[in-house]
């Protein structure tokens, strides 16, 4: 990473006349310090549906730029027949869920015979109670009475054999919906990570493979993310991280919008050392309203201290050791001075000299 050092104004340098030399008048400048940083600009909040093994890509159901919901089905992975053993199960357990209902067909025709039963059992009860008076005053033979009461003790018999057939039915009919969406359920956790969902309702930004192509294990089939609001990625040399706080500003370039700059606020430092690349990353909030385009890369610069007033010299003043030639009277002396932040051009002095010193730039 390269530190930026962005100073205003430009350096007046003075020969002597005598000498014949270039010197330069320290003096106080405006300056802004910055640390350079690059990465990617990114929906505020994204996330990558990825498949839980190697599998091929069945279907596809959405496209880049679609708006979708919550638990929406987005992708589908697998096999063919894996394919069609889900779609046959998720038909049983609709079949197996329309027959257990109250209102199915088959119970339908068993509720008509048990009420026929009934409407019969009640008719031959009440005629055989009649056939008993009957018999009672000698009006009809004890013979035919006794056959009344047994056809109304067959109709009650089947009376109840048909209300416990339908309990029997209603309780089998519910054990195969049970069965049934056991079946699913142990279908959809071996399938699990292979029917990919939108975790939110957001928008498809990125499709990444086509129907029929190879889903590599935890590699990216999409990117979903919540529109409208961006964030950059970036990554800060760990010898610069420690100047890095929250709420620092940031102005930053993308190829996408060539020669614009945008502006950025740091709203998050993750903590961890990169090892591959010896940096950290700090996240900012996008400040722009542009139709920005995730994973483009951008270029940034976070700033440290912004306008501030402080000593300045030419860097081509600055001798190796830190040291410059000062003019004291009428001599010139090598001199150690403190600096701070360096630049391709200038140099930021904290010690060893003062405005108004006069230094020269000797071979």
């Amino acid at each position: 990473m390269k530190k930026l050092l962005l100073t205003a104004g430009i350096a007046i340098l003075a020969t002597a006349c005598k000498e014949k030399i270039p010197v330069y008048t320290v003096q106080q400048r405006t300056l802004n310090e910055a640390v350079y940083a690059s990465g990617e600009i990114m929906p505020q909040a994204y996330y990558f549906l990825k498949s839980n093994s190697a599998d091929l890509l069945l279907q596809v159901k959405v496209k880049e730029g679609d708006a979708v919901n919550r638990d929406q089905v987005l992708a589908v992975l697998g096999t063919p027949s894996q394919l069609t053993q889900s779609d046959i199960l998720h038909r049983q357990v609709a079949l197996a869920g329309s027959n257990a209902e109250d209102g199915s067909a088959t119970l339908n025709e068993l509720k008509e015979r048990i009420e026929q039963a009934r409407q019969k059992y009640e008719a031959d009860n009440l005629n055989a109670a009649r056939y008993t008076d009957l018999a009672k005053d000698k009006a009809v033979a004890e013979k035919d009475a006794e056959q009344t009461r047994l056809e109304a003790a067959n109709s009650l018999h089947t009376y109840r054999s048909l209300q416990q057939q339908y309990l029997a039915q209603k309780n089998a009919l519910a054990d195969k919906l049970l069965q049934t969406r056991e079946q699913l359920a142990a279908n959809n956790q071996v399938r699990e990570g292979k029917v990919l969902k939108s975790p939110v309702d957001g928008s498809v930004f990125k499709v990444y493979l086509k129907e029929g192509e190879l889903a590599p294990l935890n590699d990216p089939v999409m990117m979903i993310g919540l529109p409208g609001k961006f964030k950059l990625e970036l990554l800060v040399d760990e010898r610069d991280i420690s100047k890095i706080k929250t709420g620092q500003k940031v102005y930053f370039e993308t190829d996408v919008y060539a020669g614009k700059q945008f502006a950025a606020t740091i709203n998050k430092i993750i903590p961890v050392l990169q090892k591959e690349s010896r940096s950290f990353q700090v996240e900012a909030a996008v400040l722009d309203s542009n139709a920005f385009y995730p994973q483009s890369s951008v270029e940034a610069n976070i700033i440290i201290r912004e306008n501030i007033r402080a000593l300045m010299i030419p860097a081509d003043y600055l001798l190796k050791g830190d040291s410059v030639y000062l003019q004291q009277g009428k001599e010139w002396r090598k001199t150690h001075i403190t600096t701070h932040t360096k630049s391709g051009e200038w140099v930021e002095i904290t010690g060893g000299l003062h405005a108004g010193d006069i230094i020269a730039k000797k071979e």
